[in-house]
């Protein structure tokens, strides 16, 4: 675990990790919708001795759908894109997306990825992270789970400021130069 770094998307993806448990390994991308997958990829690269997994969700994919080529190009193996679709853009009021037109999976493969797989099942999330989802080469893997709309009642917002979160994370994996 130590060497396990979860980044999660803007909105419900970050509150609902910080709910379930908040750690040292986990950052919450906030106010930056679309911008998590690329962040993940640059970390992936700099930092080839960390697994790095980047919890998507699917309004956020859908607005950058550029970035699949690049990870699909660039991306390393020690990289897992799992994107959580509920057809909604649930942190800003529940409007739907365009998701159930759009095979997730699909778009991954076609841009490279090494493994794509989409589905209701968690035993794909376990493939994924286990790396045992069968691969073409080297590269990122891929996961969509197909989830509900809705968040739990009560769901908390992050205590933590994003940049105590950035600290954190960087004493974490041994980056921490000191400063804020």
């Amino acid at each position: 675990m130590d060497n396990t770094v979860v980044l999660a998307s803007t909105g419900f993806c970050g509150r609902e990790l910080y709910a379930l448990d908040d750690r040292a390994n986990q950052l919450y991308m906030v106010g930056s919708m679309g911008c998590l997958t690329p962040f993940a990829l640059g970390l992936a690269l700099a930092r080839p001795d960390l697994k790095v997994v980047a919890v998507d969700g699917d309004g956020a994919a859908l607005m950058r759908m550029g970035v699949f080529a690049t990870l699909g190009a660039y991306g390393p193996g020690n990289l897992t894109h799992v994107l959580l679709d509920n057809g909604a853009h649930d942190s800003t009021g529940g409007q739907a997306t365009v998701s159930h037109h759009v095979s997730f999976a699909g778009v991954a493969s076609a841009c490279g990825y090494a493994s794509a797989a989409e589905g209701d099942h968690l035993d794909l999330l376990d493939q994924a992270l286990s790396g045992a989802a069968p691969a073409r080469a080297a590269g990122p893997r891929f996961v969509a789970l197909t989830i509900s709309a809705g968040t739990p009642d009560g769901l908390p917002r992050p205590t933590i400021t994003p940049v105590d979160v950035k600290t954190r994370l960087a004493r974490h994996i041994g980056a921490d130069q000191g400063g804020k």
